[in-house]
């Protein structure tokens, strides 16, 4: 391959052989990428590629087995061949090699050390996790983009604050072209489904079995992806026409953005800021408003060539754009100020932080920009390439042990809870257990060994609690680390709860058993046979406004031949205040059901109840249903229907 010129240049060639030669290369770039990424899934359980769980009952893949490397091996097939395609004829060959090699080490490193720090696959699973998360593959992207970019510059020669116009070529060349190419992958795919489903057709189903095959889909849709690449750079006058009409349609939705922030702004000057802070995510809010007036600012100014000078109302929206974006970005950080001080740090919250710093040097800079003597927006482009050295620190930061937002956020709550900032009974002890990785479970060992009584117990009741409670960020509940059935109410009055159950292992089951929420417990001859059963009744929050009585069940359980209590099915509109009141009462009574099971040929068929026809609770409420019979004739069942609830068939 020898074009040593157009490549030491960091120039596209020119000459159409050069061209040639660098669409093979491309295109056997991605034919390397997609026989990886068909090895690495060929490598993944079937299961685990599916549905994210590991198969319990067959043997580890390699995946497994080396679950770390394997995270490793996927984000570098994924983001190093990508640059190679994509620079390949832009850099010189040892800048290109050196670049490669550094990335790929940089990226592997961050994939082991985000398998490290939380190894499951979910908060709440112990499956191994063998993918990189989202969070780091993103976060990757972005950074490799930014770094890309600014390389590129320097491979042409220039200094990084000087040549903004090259800066803007490339940059938004590059976005669009990426996005061009995976519209172009996809409508490959798509040609192939059709190709398929034509063959289908006319019964030839081995077109369809070839391209669902990995071995096949991987390689076709990485040299897709390369040859459009290849299609979009050879040709930069087309993609910088389709580029020019987008930014163009995207600079007219700026005046609208912002006079709708400002607005915003003067309407909060009325209502005041408490209806904000109510809405708990106003912060986020803000900061997308802020991001979207940052990229139709820089859509209307494009490179800042005077020949590319907007429109004057652009021009008016964009000199006003900068101070709009600061003043919502300093109400977003209070927003997250006050919910620090409040509630300490979270992963949530460190992310958060992060994007205020980046959104207040973006507006901090343009508002500049607007007050400078300078031709329109001028200083905007010193802006950008700072907030984009930024952006790369920052991502550099978080994706390390450095600034690790779960680490940050475990030591901050524990320090809170050292110092009294909050009581133990109030401490967010899931959030160690199953949201803040391999730190915070190792912070929750470490309280369990506390010498503080109840944070000793509350600590240890979660360690051994192997489901998360699904709340709102913040939404602490007490209860959740308080002993099992502290929080029961037993029925009817006086009625002992069997000593067996209530000393069985509820880990696994209903909150109200391995916990302190509250629930009601009914006791009664509602087992087989008239043999005792418990129905257990969460009652956390069922009486509040609103509430569909009918949609909740109470569980039932009953003792199995061993001896041990076992769930064997659930009630329903056990929520309905008559219902509650006579189960309280003890004049819930065992009734036969209305509808027969069917017997085929040895076979039981059992029916159930289809919802859409599930009377509601004023259906299931009369009294003769909530009392037992006052005549022996009242407790016989008709003719037709089967025998009694609960009693042997």
């Amino acid at each position: 391959m020898d074009i040593e010129d157009p490549r030491d240049s960091g120039t596209t060639p020119a000459t159409p052989a050069a061209s040639a030669i660098i669409g093979r290369w491309r295109i056997g770039i991605g034919l390397i990428q997609g026989v990886c990424a068909w090895g690495l899934l060929h490598a993944v359980a079937p299961s685990v590629y599916t549905a994210g769980v590991a198969h319990p009952t067959q043997s580890l893949y390699w995946s497994e087995r080396h679950p770390a490397l394997f995270a490793a091996l996927a984000l570098v097939t994924a983001f190093i061949p990508t640059i190679a395609i994509a620079e390949l004829g832009r850099m010189g060959r040892k800048m290109l090699a050196l670049y490669l090699a550094s990335a790929g080490a940089a990226v592997a490193a961050l994939a082991v050390y985000d398998h490290w720090r939380d190894p499951a696959y979910f908060e709440w699973s112990s499956a191994i996790r063998v993918w990189p998360s989202f969070r780091v593959a993103f976060c990757t992207a972005v950074g490799l983009f930014i770094a890309n970019q600014l390389l590129e510059h320097r491979a042409r020669g220039y200094s990084i604050f000087k040549h903004y116009a090259t800066h803007f070529e490339d940059s938004w060349m590059r976005g669009f072209q990426l996005v061009i190419s995976f519209i172009f992958t996809l409508l490959v795919w798509g040609i192939l489904e059709l190709g398929a489903s034509l063959f289908g057709l006319i019964h030839l189903e081995w077109f369809r079995t070839m391209i669902e095959h990995n071995w096949f889909r991987c390689p076709a849709l990485a040299m897709a992806f390369a040859a459009s690449i290849h299609l979009t750079d050879v040709r930069p006058a087309l993609l910088r026409g389709m580029r020019n009409v987008c930014l163009t349609l995207l600079s007219w939705l700026l005046p609208l953005v912002v006079t709708l922030s400002m607005a915003f702004l003067a309407a909060l000057t009325w209502v005041g800021l408490k209806p904000l802070w109510d809405t708990r995510h106003a912060a986020s809010l803000l900061l997308w408003a802020c991001a979207v007036s940052l990229l139709l600012v820089n859509a209307a100014y494009k490179d800042g060539d005077d020949s590319n000078r907007p429109a004057g109302v652009l021009r008016w929206a964009g000199r006003l754009a900068g101070p709009t974006m600061l003043v919502l970005a300093i109400i977003a950080a209070i927003a997250i100020g006050l919910r620090i001080r409040q509630h300490g740090w979270t992963p949530e919250r460190v992310h958060s932080t992060a994007v205020t710093i980046v959104i207040l040097i973006y507006s901090l800079g343009y508002s500049r920009a607007t007050a400078s003597g300078a031709p329109w927006l001028k200083p905007l482009e010193t802006v950008n390439v700072l907030a984009s050295l930024t952006i790369l620190a920052i991502l550099i930061l978080l994706l390390t042990p450095i600034a690790d937002p779960e680490r940050l956020s475990v030591n901050n709550q524990l320090a809170r809870l050292a110092q009294g900032r909050v009581d133990s009974s109030k401490f967010d002890y899931q959030f160690l257990r199953f949201e803040s990785g391999r730190f915070g479970q190792d912070a929750l060992a470490k309280l369990a060994q506390a010498p503080e009584v109840d944070i000793k117990s509350r600590a240890t009741l979660m360690m051994g609690t192997t489901t998360p409670q699904f709340r709102l960020r913040g939404d602490i509940d007490p209860n959740q680390t308080e002993p099992g059935f502290s929080h029961a109410m037993v029925y009817p009055e006086g009625t002992p709860l069997p000593s067996d159950f209530k000393s069985q292992n509820w880990s696994n089951d209903a909150n109200c058993l391995r916990n302190g929420m509250p629930c009601d417990i009914y006791v009664g001859p509602f087992g087989q046979g008239g043999a005792a059963a418990v129905i257990v009744n969460p009652t956390s929050g069922s009486q509040s406004a609103g509430t569909n009585y009918s949609n909740r069940n109470a569980m039932v359980y009953e003792r199995d031949s061993s001896g041990r209590w076992q769930k064997t099915g659930t009630l329903n509109h056990i929520d309905c205040p008559d219902v509650a009141a006579a189960f309280r009462t003890g004049k819930a009574t065992a009734v036969p059901p209305e509808h027969n099971d069917v017997m085929a040929n040895g076979t039981r068929l059992r029916f159930i109840f289809d919802w859409a026809f599930e009377p509601q609770c004023q259906a299931e409420k009369p009294a003769d249903k909530l009392q037992s019979p006052k005549t022996p004739g009242d407790s016989q069942a008709p003719a037709h229907m089967g025998p009694a609830f609960g009693s042997p068939r």
